[in-house]
């Protein structure tokens, strides 16, 4: 009788392949992280609302340089680009590549020059994304 029904409950991303792609969620996660890095450094340390404010804004940045991962690596990456693609843009590997341990240093530093570089490295490859699209 319990072969029928499933043993536990089992959540799962869509992974349809749609055709629908777009890097703006990638851009935006990684503006968020440069905002995020903006507003940590103007935070004033002797605020009585310091310590709440810093680790909010520590949290939201690393969520969304998570999100800026998951969004260039997992979905543009390796849903998107294709053999063809790398063949016109033969650096392509080396830009994902970059900007994946990009956002994995904006999950552990507060930095706002490697804040900017993601921001820079995103914008890079949703030009590449716009140009492939044309």
């Amino acid at each position: 009788m319990g072969l029928l029904r499933p043993a536990r409950k089992v959540h799962a991303h869509c992974h349809v392949p749609c055709g629908i792609y777009d890097p703006v969620f990638a851009q935006n996660a990684a503006e968020t992280v440069v905002k995020m890095v903006e507003q940590i450094e103007a935070l004033d340390a002797n605020s009585p609302t310091f310590v709440h404010d810093l680790s909010r804004r520590v949290a939201n940045k690393e969520d969304h340089a998570k999100k800026c991962k998951y969004e260039l690596l997992d979905v543009l990456w390796t849903q998107y680009f294709k053999p063809a693609h790398v063949e016109r843009w033969p650096d392509l590997h080396e830009k994902f590549f970059n900007a994946g341990h990009l956002c994995t240093q904006n999950m552990q530093e507060i930095s706002s020059e490697k804040a900017q570089a993601l921001l820079d490295a995103v914008n890079e490859i949703a030009g590449i994304f716009a140009e492939s699209k044309s």
